[in-house]
């Protein structure tokens, strides 16, 4: 975890707030703004097979985890960090170690597989490369680009997407990307950070302002409640066995009842039910 001292130097408020003075001027000029979509600041390709938004641009990469934590590094838990953690445990015996392969190399015999790469060779060409990659998950990636307007999803030939290419094709890699994605929405307006909680056995971890800050405060398990479908019962040995590893990791869950229209597509009837569970316990809640 990042230090907090670091944190409070460069990270931003995730979505901050628009502030509008009283100035009539500036009030005519934000209207007129207004009518003018502006085209995305960043730009991701959709890898189908891996289910995620890959980011290329490092600043990009920069922006949108320290604006919003959004994302994470695919060698990393969180804030793609692998390059300065290889960086600092070689540190001290880089150059002995630059110097051994050097004598190796001149000392080596000419063999009939000149063309191979040894294993020393290929950890020279990847010393000091960042070989990590950043990645959005599906809900992450959406939300930028339909609800922020700040990314341009790409598909592997580096075509752009509209909106709804990208609602189909999210669709058809997940089931239940609508009911996921419309919780997402709904705890993302509010102010908080969702992220995966597929560690803990839920759908989504509420972090109040950050995975860099502080644990997750609650564990939000996504229950879709279908028009034409009786919706499938959970019994009680699963609620009890959730409740307890959400308590071991000092999280409280949360059901979310999420009533699904007839259409899908319109977030307006969508409607979200939450319902707290805690685990009484004599010792702890005597009051």
């Amino acid at each position: 975890m990042s230090k907090p001292g670091r944190l409070n130097r460069k990270d931003l408020p995730p979505l901050p707030v628009k502030i509008c003075n009283g100035n009539i001027f500036q009030r005519l000029v934000n209207c007129y703004y207004s009518f003018i979509k502006p085209e995305p600041a960043m730009t991701g390709t959709f890898v189908e097979y891996g289910r995620f938004v890959w980011i290329h641009d490092q600043l990009s990469i920069t922006e949108l985890f320290q604006s919003g934590s959004f994302g994470k590094g695919d060698l990393s838990r969180s804030e793609p960090t692998w390059l300065i953690r290889n960086i600092q445990q070689n540190k001290e015996s880089l150059e002995e170690i630059t110097v051994e392969r050097r004598r190796r190399r001149r000392n080596q015999k000419v063999s009939n597989n000149e063309n191979l790469l040894k294993a020393d060779q290929v950890l020279d060409l990847t010393l000091h490369k960042d070989v990590e990659t950043f990645q959005l998950d599906l809900y992450e990636a959406f939300f930028l680009a339909y609800a922020l307007n700040s990314l341009l999803i790409k598909n592997a030939h580096q075509e752009p997407l509209s909106i709804g290419d990208c609602w189909s094709l999210f669709c058809k890699s997940n089931d239940l990307f609508h009911v996921n994605y419309v919780v997402y929405h709904f705890y993302r307006s509010l102010g908080w950070v969702p992220r995966n909680g597929s560690k803990f056995g839920v759908d989504f971890v509420l972090y109040q302002s950050g995975p860099s800050y502080k644990h997750a405060d609650y564990a939000v398990v996504v229950l879709p409640i279908f028009q034409d479908k009786i919706p499938a019962r959970k019994n009680w040995d699963w609620l009890l066995r959730l409740n307890r590893i959400c308590t071991q990791v000092k999280k409280t869950l949360i059901l979310c009842h999420v009533n699904i229209p007839h259409d899908i597509q319109n977030f307006n009837e969508y409607s979200i039910r939450q319902v707290i569970y805690k685990r009484w316990s004599p010792q702890k809640n005597r009051e």
